[in-house]
């Protein structure tokens, strides 16, 4: 590795340390790795709208299926 990988890496890591620190002031609740996922979704040209709408999507989606888990009365209605 070169050293210009790894002061990218070590500037990577300080960036993601910060996100992961404002995600927690916001209330996003997004894990580091879920942000190191993000950025390089981002990176790569992902719609930054589109990606809100599918993590948005995904965590209504984690909810209702943890929800039917706990449920001891059969499947919910999707709302």
């Amino acid at each position: 590795m070169s050293g210009f990988d790894t002061r990218r890496n070590d500037r990577d890591g300080d960036t993601l340390d910060v996100l992961g620190e404002l995600s927690l002031e916001v209330g996003a609740g997004l894990t580091k790795q879920q942000l190191a996922v993000a950025t390089k979704l981002l990176r790569l040209g992902v719609n930054p709208s589109a990606l809100v709408a599918i993590t948005q999507e995904l965590r209504k989606e984690a909810q209702y299926v943890s929800a039917e888990q706990r449920s001891s009365n059969g499947p919910q209605t999707r709302q």
